[in-house]
């Protein structure tokens, strides 16, 4: 008699995954999407998908191969490649975005998935919903697993959350307009989550930026009312000094006709009485211009205070955005990690005798072609791959029924 497996009894076969990527760096592929950022030149920032025939199109330096090299490998070459041109650039890559995986055969959820580093057969198998067949077996696991395939879903959103936010800072930090596309592969469950996440960050941004419009109108209004200002008082200030040249002069002939004995000397001390008024509203409108010049400074000073505080907000956030992002894709390793102990559980539970095999089989692109070879359980995906998940009967049940 075939024994019927349970979803949870083919999870995985081992307590313990031990991350692919932390022993060698992920090699980029065709399909994947690169984020490029120029730290000195933001022109020359941006995504650049990979082509099939693993190049990218990059500004300056035209067609980049970039498929079975890591980032570091990458992120050197286009740094010393642009120096070349332009010197005193800083160069970072990411992958914003890696191919998708497919999944075919005996599964319940056949189609595209999205790829993680590190992803081995047994664990895409487990996305995929597991055998198509139905189960006669309902027991503890197969609720533990519907809690952890739950939180895997959620972390994922939260995950993706924060690359929404990521995302709407830089635009900020770098002063441009809030864009965030959703991958064509998003699924239908979640993806009017998704597109709620993208909306309320871009309301934020928009908000913020009103915010940030209003505070800098308001500013500038003062500067200009400073700036009339000072004109008027530099002005005036013209007008008193001819004034005072003009009392100037009378005085020097009033001196003359003193001496002279032309005139009296209480006219000669009126002019003098004159002039020294004068020259003291002249002081007075002096200390009025230097203010005047000093708010404007000032205002000047604050617009620019607006700016800095902008982009130091957005860089300190970004930062503690980068250590969430990295927290998050930990705890999918982790509920990871969960599924294949309930996976091994419950097999172990199962005394049953196994009388069907699960085959995985791989199809892959290699130097232009596919191939399909087969592969174990724990054996690494790779970005673009498509999996066969098959059951075969043992040689010697198939002689049998034969």
């Amino acid at each position: 008699m075939v024994t019927t497996w349970t979803f949870s009894s083919l999870l995985l076969l081992s307590s313990t995954i031990s991350p692919a990527w932390a022993e060698e760096p992920y090699k980029i592929g065709s399909g994947d999407v690169l984020q490029i950022t120029v730290y000195g030149d933001a022109g020359l920032s941006g995504t650049f998908p990979v082509s099939v025939g693993g190049t990218i199109g990059y500004p300056i330096l035209g067609n980049i191969q970039v498929a079975d090299h890591s980032i570091s490998e990458i992120s050197s070459t286009i740094s010393q490649a642009l120096l070349q041109h332009i010197p005193g650039l800083s160069v970072s890559v990411a992958v914003k975005e890696y191919a998708p995986v497919f999944v075919i055969g005996d599964v319940q959820k056949p189609g595209k998935y999205e790829y993680r580093p590190g992803m081995i057969a047994l664990e895409l198998f487990a996305l995929s919903g597991g055998l198509k067949q139905a189960t006669d077996k309902l027991d503890v696991a197969g609720t533990q697993l519907v809690a952890a395939r739950q939180d895997y879903s959620d972390t994922s959103l939260q995950l993706f959350a924060q690359d929404v936010k990521r995302a709407r800072l830089e635009a900020e930090l770098n002063n441009k307009t809030f864009e965030y596309v959703l991958a064509k592969d998003t699924g239908t469950d979640d993806l009017p989550a998704r597109q709620g996440v993208i909306e309320s960050e871009r309301k934020l941004f928009e908000l913020r930026l009103a915010a940030l419009a209003s505070q800098e109108k308001a500013l500038k209004a003062q500067r200009q009312n400073y700036s009339e200002e000072i004109q008027t008082l530099e002005e005036s200030t013209k007008l008193r000094n001819e004034e005072i040249s003009l009392l100037e002069q009378n005085v020097g002939a009033s001196e003359k006709l003193v001496a002279q004995g032309l005139t009296a000397q209480s006219t000669l001390r009126d002019t003098q009485r004159q002039l020294s008024a004068m020259r003291r509203d002249a002081l007075e409108f002096g200390s009025f211009l230097a203010r005047a010049k000093q708010n404007e400074n000032a205002i000047e000073q604050s617009l620019q205070a607006l700016y800095d505080q902008r982009s130091n907000d957005a860089a300190k956030e970004l930062r503690d955005i980068e250590l969430d992002i990295m927290r998050l894709r930990k705890r999918l390793t982790f509920i990871v990690q969960t599924m294949a102990e309930i996976g091994a559980s419950a097999q172990r539970a199962n005394t049953r005798e196994e009388t069907v095999k699960l085959v995985f089989t791989v199809v892959r692109d290699v130097n232009g072609e596919y191939h399909e070879t087969e592969l174990s359980e724990h054996d690494q995906i790779k970005a673009g791959d498509i999996l066969r998940a098959q059951l075969t009967l043992p040689k010697e049940v198939t002689a049998k029924v034969n």
